[in-house]
């Protein structure tokens, strides 16, 4: 259980951290478009990962749509995740139905258990007793 609460955290912030990227990523190649340079591209990336609460801020004032997107999008597949990772009870169906050990294949003895209800003709005898049978 501490190992799943640690890699779902460690998921949380991994995902917190991927919608900042997506949110802002659009904008700035927008504005780099031009002069776009791998330091730029560097010192943004930088400053997401070690300034995230700025970026958001700077987000918000710029008013960027994409924040609320992808935080929600991040936010639903964090919840989704956990839901779908949930333990299973599984119920006993012994006490219900009656089962009790493992199954097999019976034997004739316990299949042919009842003589009396087992009707047996000799084969020189079921030619006659066929035709009895489709004549009534």
């Amino acid at each position: 259980m501490k190992l799943k609460i640690v890699l779902f955290t460690f998921f949380f912030v991994f995902l917190f951290y991927l919608s900042l990227f997506i949110a802002g990523f659009i904008p700035f190649i927008a504005q780099y478009k031009t002069e776009f340079r791998p330091e730029l591209l560097n010192e943004y990336i930088t400053n997401i990962i070690f300034h995230p609460i700025d970026s958001i801020n700077q987000m918000l004032v710029n008013q960027n749509p994409l924040l609320f997107v992808a935080m929600g999008a991040a936010l639903l597949l964090f919840v989704y995740l956990i839901y779908k990772t949930k333990t299973k009870d599984y119920e006993n169906v012994s006490d219900t139905y009656g089962v009790q050990g493992t199954s097999r294949w019976a034997k004739k003895k316990e299949i042919f258990k009842v003589p009396e209800d087992i009707t047996i003709y000799p084969a020189e005898n079921m030619l006659k007793a066929i035709k009895k049978t489709l004549r009534s």
